[in-house]
């Protein structure tokens, strides 16, 4: 680590180390002297996070997050990481700003697409256990009508990380599965049961 050519890599490896044998105080201390030393590492960024994250210390990660963003308001990864954040403590609405403000940084930031698709059945989830599911209920035409909406606003982000990313089906298949089904959109629901293998047989 005194040679700079290899040194992040070195840093990397030590603090792999360190979590292997499950000292995590030497990690954390590793991954913050990463971050000092190499900011623009994803992987240090994103060990402190999952750090915090792993040991329910999200207000801790978040504190990081704005630290760094901070420095560098426009670095399209902490702000990806701000939006996971909240949406881990299911606020939902501050996750959608942020994972569109990373999307706005980068239009193909595929994760971001593929989580602000996520957030969106997210919040439909929360609506629907909401819901009245009395049909004679003025309320429940209303509460159904609100549902499909946000499954309308997830389709097209599933669909944009499917076009930029055909090949890697967990940013977006189960999700488009999902979305079509509620939508009711039989042919796009009948390809994704193919594309996850899915026999409806036997549903």
């Amino acid at each position: 680590m005194k040679y700079e050519k290899n040194a992040s890599n070195c840093m990397q490896i030590l603090a792999e180390v360190y979590k292997a044998q499950k000292d995590s105080v030497e990690f954390l201390k590793t991954v913050q002297e990463g971050v000092a030393k190499y900011p623009s590492e994803k992987y240090f960024l994103g060990s402190v996070i999952d750090y915090y994250s792993s040991h329910n210390q999200n207000e801790k990660a978040m504190e990081f997050a704005d630290n760094q963003l901070k420095n560098d308001p426009n670095n399209k990864f902490m702000v990806f990481v701000k939006a996971y954040l909240y949406q881990m403590m299911k606020d939902y609405d501050n996750a959608v700003t942020y994972y569109e403000k990373a999307i706005q940084l980068d239009p193909a930031y595929v994760d971001a697409l593929s989580n602000l698709g996520l957030t969106y059945v997210l919040k439909a989830q929360v609506v629907s256990e909401k819901a009245t599911t009395n049909v004679n209920s003025p309320k429940y035409k209303q509460d159904q009508a609100a549902i499909k909406a946000l499954y309308e606003k997830a389709r097209p982000y599933y669909e944009k990380a499917r076009e930029l990313k055909p090949d890697n089906k967990d940013l977006w298949a189960r999700g488009l599965y999902r979305v079509y089904y509620c939508l009711n959109m039989a042919p796009q629901f009948e390809e994704m049961e193919k594309i996850l293998g899915i026999d409806s047989t036997k549903k």
